[in-house]
């Protein structure tokens, strides 16, 4: 097996058309690097583009329908309810844990989603670590199963940042008139200052592991230039005819700070993993940052996801990378079976991504196993049959509604997991048609039309009886 360290950084939603600018203007010198010293393109996203299926499928190597993962919430498995999205629903090995099979250690930080923390041979910090919920003095506690492994809790949860504590000059290259919004009015600056907050949270987590454990896989996720262009993509430069000229006055620095911002703490992560490590950067999609950005978004769950672009950012480099190569035909899909091939692992027959040979100086000898599945052994995954705090799922599916990533579920309970049902019976449906399986996804959609048809039918006889 070869001895390698693989350094991999996700930017939910980063894309070219908003980077290649501020690099010209020299205004984000790591990411140049990058560039410069190693292969980098566009990389092609999948369909339905919501982050838990993407982030998944980058994880696995394999397409919704194969991994399990399906949209945002799901419904809990003692039928009280719905709930975020939790990894206990992920029918494939990860690929932290196919190199804890071959004994190599994984730092995970942040994944999506990667709640409860896996017990790998390493360190996981989960998706909810970073959520602030609540004013600090409120109290902030670390939710339950979050670090693994629990002696690192407390230390981490120390390094947490709150929007409370957030300092003015912190703000200000992002909004610099921000003295002057009034917050009983504007709720937009909260918004703000919740995303930086957890943002740099992550990022506290991930400097620290870096200089205090050992590792040779190492994977990051920050979500927050996702959040950040959802809120303020629409002030982006230039000023489009639907947007104010004093919303466009305080808001239009946001997202090109943000990417600097991100710039910045990627050039930290470089240097304390070392100039042996091989550093892949990438995006599960894109982000309109043009003409092409929607003026309104759809009043529908996941109405957001209307503002992606369907290619996002990838770029590699490393010892025996190619520099300054241009790569084309990749997918999200492709980034594991890379991965495996980086430390000498063969690719499992049943995974939907290719390796990037063409990235590589002397392309590697790709060696295939029928399945990963099949490989038995310790992979850090959960045991069967383990329960989360409801709690903590509760706080963290009252912060995905803030988000605008789903719907207030219904009241009535029954109707609340129907609905989730549905909708994540929608996204497979989509899943399969994506990757070309027409007959399951017409059997789906052919369902699920069958059962709207029978609920209008059911509607119409109880106004009628009223």
């Amino acid at each position: 097996m070869a001895s390698h360290k693989v350094l991999l950084v996700g930017w939910d939603a980063a894309d070219w058309k908003v980077i290649r600018p501020l690099m010209d203007a020299g205004k984000m010198p790591t990411v140049q690097r990058l560039v410069d010293n190693g292969a980098t393109g566009p990389i092609a996203t999948l369909h339905p583009p919501l982050s838990p299926m993407l982030w998944t499928s980058i994880a696995t190597g394999k397409r919704p329908f194969k991994h399990g993962i399906l949209g945002f919430t799901e419904p809990a498995p003692d039928g009280t309810g719905v709930r975020p999205v939790t990894n206990l629903s992920r029918k494939s090995k990860a690929l932290w844990n196919i190199l804890n099979q071959n004994d190599l250690r994984s730092v995970v930080i942040g994944w999506w989603p990667s709640h409860p923390a896996e017990p790998i041979d390493g360190v996981m910090v989960s998706d909810h670590y970073h959520r602030a919920s609540g004013p600090l003095h409120e109290g902030w506690a670390l939710p339950a199963n979050t670090v693994h492994p629990k002696e690192l809790a407390a230390t981490l949860a120390d390094l947490r940042m709150h929007p409370d504590l957030l300092a003015p000059q912190m703000v200000e290259p992002f909004i610099p008139l921000a003295k002057e919004i009034d917050q009983d009015k504007d709720q937009r600056l909260a918004v703000f200052l919740r995303t930086l907050a957890e943002c740099m949270s992550v990022h506290s987590a991930a400097s620290l592991l870096l200089d205090n454990h050992p590792w040779d896989f190492f994977a990051v996720y920050y979500e927050a230039i996702d959040h950040f262009c959802h809120a303020f993509m629409r002030y982006h430069p230039p000023r489009q005819s639907w947007i104010g000229e004093r919303d466009f006055e305080l808001y239009h620095n946001v997202v090109s700070m943000a990417y600097q911002f991100h710039d910045e703490m990627l050039g930290t992560l470089l240097k304390k993993a070392g100039g042996d490590a091989t550093v892949i950067l990438m995006s599960d999609h894109g982000f309109h940052p043009d003409h092409l950005r929607p003026a309104s978004i759809p009043d529908i769950p996941a109405g957001p996801a209307v503002e992606h672009r369907d290619f996002g950012v990838f770029a590699i480099s490393g010892p025996g990378i190619k520099k300054d190569e241009l790569l084309h035909g990749s997918s999200v899909l492709d980034v594991t079976p890379t991965i495996l091939a980086l430390y000498g692992l063969p690719v499992g027959e049943d995974m939907d991504g290719k390796v990037l040979s063409q990235a590589f100086v002397k392309p590697p000898h790709v060696a295939f196993i029928p399945s990963w599945e099949e490989i038995p052994g310790v992979d850090g995954r959960h045991p069967p049959h383990t329960r989360l705090d409801p709690v903590a799922a509760h706080a963290a599916l009252e912060q995905m509604i803030a988000l605008g990533y789903i719907e207030r579920p219904d009241e009535d309970r029954d109707v609340a997991i129907g609905k989730t049902i549905q909708e994540l019976r929608y996204n497979l449906g989509e899943a399969y048609q994506d990757g070309g399986r027409h007959a399951e996804a017409h059997e789906i959609f052919t369902e699920l039309c069958k059962a709207d048809r029978s609920e209008e039918h059911t509607s119409e006889l109880q106004s009628l009886r009223h």
